[in-house]
C-alpha cells in the first residue's frame, strides 16, 4: 500500500477482532486505542493493549466525548473512528462533516441489534448468524450496511466459535473496504426501521444461572451457549464460571471446594467440573 493511501484511524474494542487491530497497525496509522474491561467476556483487552503499548498506541478506558472527537478530526487527520466489540455508544456529531465511523457487529442486521447478539443467537436456536459492517450512526446497530458475511451455527459450535468465524469474516471485509474505501463507503444500504425486528436484550439471570436441578447435558447447553456470562450461586453467592467440564459420578455434597476457584457441583445426573471468577470473592461452603 503506497504511502498516499495510509489512514489515520481511532480504535475501538477488544480482542474479539484483534485481527482487524492488527491489519491497520501494519498498514494504516491508529493514533489511539480505546477499550474496556468486562469479566463477562471471554476475550478481553490482554492482547490488544499489550500490541499497542508495544507499537507506542495511546490507550484510554475512559469514554471519548465529542469534543475530543472534534480534536481527532479536526486537528490530528483522523479519517476513520473504527468499532469492533465496544461496549460504549461513540458520539456521532452532526456538525462534523468530515465524521467517518464504521462498526462490526456480530448479527446480520437489522436482526440482532444487540450487545449480546451471538450469545442471542444461540439462545433462539438460530442455524446462522453472521457479521455485518455497518456506519457508525446515532441510531444504535442502525447505520447504512457496508457489508455482511453468514455464519453457520451447528450443534457443535459454542459462542465462542461463533465469535472467532465473525472474526475472520470482520478481517476480509475490512481488507476488502480499505481497497476502495469511498467507493464502498459511498455504495452503503440504508437499514428499514421496521418494528418488526426488536432489540435483543441481554438474557435473563434466570437463563445464565447453572443449578443443581438441572441435567449434566442443561448445564452444557447453558454453557456453550453464553460461556462466560453462564453463573452460579454458592451459599448465596453469584460466580461467573470460567470453564466447565462434566463427570457422572454422583457427590455427596451439593458444592465440594477442590481449591479456591475450582469446585465439583452437583447435578441430577453427576457432578460438574467448574473453575470460577473470584474477583467477587473466595467459595464460602458454609
Amino acid at each position: 500500500m503506497e504511502e498516499a493511501d495510509v489512514m489515520k484511524i481511532v480504535y475501538f474494542g477488544t480482542d474479539v477482532f484483534l485481527s482487524c487491530f492488527r491489519y491497520f497497525a501494519e498498514y494504516h496509522e491508529i493514533l489511539a486505542l480505546y477499550t474496556y474491561h468486562n469479566d463477562e467476556d471471554y476475550f478481553t483487552e490482554y492482547r490488544i493493549v499489550k500490541e499497542a503499548e508495544s507499537l507506542g498506541i495511546p490507550v484510554h478506558y475512559e469514554d471519548i466525548s465529542e469534543e475530543t472527537t472534534y480534536r481527532y478530526f479536526e486537528e490530528e487527520g483522523c479519517r476513520l473512528f473504527f468499532a469492533a466489540e465496544y461496549n460504549r455508544i461513540l458520539p456521532v456529531p452532526e456538525k462534523l462533516e468530515s465524521f467517518r465511523g464504521i462498526n462490526m457487529h456480530s448479527s446480520l442486521l437489522p436482526v440482532g441489534r444487540s450487545y449480546y447478539p451471538i450469545e442471542a443467537a444461540m439462545e433462539r436456536d438460530l442455524k446462522e448468524t453472521g457479521i455485518t459492517m455497518h456506519e457508525i450512526a446515532s441510531r444504535l446497530d442502525g447505520g447504512a450496511v457496508l457489508d455482511s458475511c453468514k455464519v453457520e451455527i451447528t450443534p457443535d459450535m459454542d459462542s465462542i466459535d461463533i465469535y472467532l468465524l465473525c472474526a475472520q469474516g470482520a478481517e476480509r471485509m475490512i481488507r476488502r473496504m480499505m481497497e476502495n474505501f469511498d467507493e464502498e463507503w459511498n455504495a452503503a444500504r440504508k437499514q428499514p426501521e421496521d418494528r418488526k425486528y426488536p432489540y435483543w436484550k441481554r438474557p435473563d439471570k434466570e437463563k445464565l444461572t447453572i443449578t443443581h436441578q438441572m441435567t449434566l447435558k442443561e448445564a452444557r447447553d447453558c454453557f456453550r451457549r453464553y460461556n462466560q456470562l453462564a453463573q452460579v450461586e454458592i451459599s448465596g453467592r453469584p460466580y461467573y464460571i470460567r470453564a466447565l467440564d462434566t463427570g457422572t459420578a454422583s457427590v455427596k455434597e451439593d458444592v465440594r471446594a477442590i481449591r479456591e476457584d475450582m469446585v465439583l457441583y452437583r447435578v441430577q445426573d453427576g457432578h460438574l467440573r467448574l473453575i470460577l471468577h473470584m474477583e467477587r470473592g473466595g467459595i464460602d461452603e458454609s
